[in-house]
């Protein structure tokens, strides 16, 4: 049950990232580092509980990830794939996960492309 209230805390602290982004200098700084010390006060207090968020971003995909695909259908088993995105991290204590977490591929050729 916390597992996943720590889920959805990092995904609105996600959200409130990008809603930063979008408001003038002034209010969107403002806003900007209060989202900081959330996540930082995310990190602390799941961190007392024994409890690490894992995102993916950037990594290849695997099988074995504590993460599933939304898209994976959408590739066949032999492609190289990466994580484009994390949506929900992966909780996990003392080595076992909790909560698996979610996230979306893309093939490695395409991720290059984009850069």
């Amino acid at each position: 049950m916390v597992a996943r209230l720590c889920v959805e805390y990092w995904k609105l602290v996600r959200a409130s990232q990008r809603a930063a982004q979008q408001l003038p200098d002034k209010d969107g700084r403002r806003m900007a580092a209060q989202v900081r010390f959330s996540d930082l006060q995310l990190a602390t207090i799941s961190g007392q509980l024994g409890l690490n968020l894992v995102s993916f971003d950037g990594e290849q995909f695997s099988v074995g990830m504590p993460a599933s695909a939304d898209n994976g259908d959408d590739f066949s088993q032999d492609e190289d794939l990466v994580v484009a995105k994390t949506l929900e991290p992966a909780v996990v204590r003392e080595m076992k996960v909790v909560h698996k977490g979610r996230v979306l591929v893309a093939r490695r050729s395409d991720e290059v492309q984009e850069e």
